[in-house]
């Protein structure tokens, strides 16, 4: 057993190299790692969501992770089949906001409601599976598309709930 946790640690080591910078102006480090998973679990300990990325960064003290090429995959239910990628992004020490920008894509790939939501910039709780942005947002369902700027929504049970006007829509 001590030999298979040994096996697996280096087998990590070697496949996410951990990189350290000194910044020539300050004595503050800056810590990166390639190929980041960080994951999540619901209240019954389950894998509920998996955030990847690239590279991730942080300098020493503060409590925000810089990310590159994002992903976020949902694993709440068969149903659920949420998928969101990004060029960049930004998470929190608790994992309860995750900031994406640029290219921002967030694909359903269920068979019964295919769906697409495209913007450049979103705010994500990936815990309660929330979204919003206050930028253009372009969203295509079942060949339909719809498209405003500022959007509010939770992806839950294979549907988008949105408000507008303080008028609570669903498109499932």
């Amino acid at each position: 057993m001590l030999f298979l946790a040994t096996g697996s640690y280096l087998a990590y080591l070697s496949t996410n190299q951990l990189e350290i910078e000194t910044s020539l102006e300050s004595s503050e480090r800056i810590y990166s790692i390639k190929n980041a998973e960080f994951l999540g679990s619901d209240q019954m300990g389950d894998l509920s969501y998996k955030v990847f990325s690239k590279k991730a960064s942080t300098e020493s003290g503060d409590d925000q992770i810089i990310l590159e090429q994002v992903e976020l995959k949902y694993y709440a239910d068969d149903l659920n089949d949420w998928q969101i990628s990004s060029d960049k992004g930004e998470m929190y020490d608790d994992q309860s906001l995750l900031i994406l920008r640029g290219n921002v894509l967030i694909e359903n790939n269920s068979v019964l409601t295919p769906s697409i939501i495209e913007t450049e910039y979103m705010e994500i709780n990936p815990i309660k599976m929330t979204i919003a942005t206050n930028k253009k947002v372009k969203i295509t369902i079942n060949n339909n598309t719809i498209e405003a700027y500022g959007f509010n929504a939770t992806l839950e049970e294979n549907q988008i709930k949105f408000r507008a006007s303080n008028v609570l829509n669903s498109i499932q």
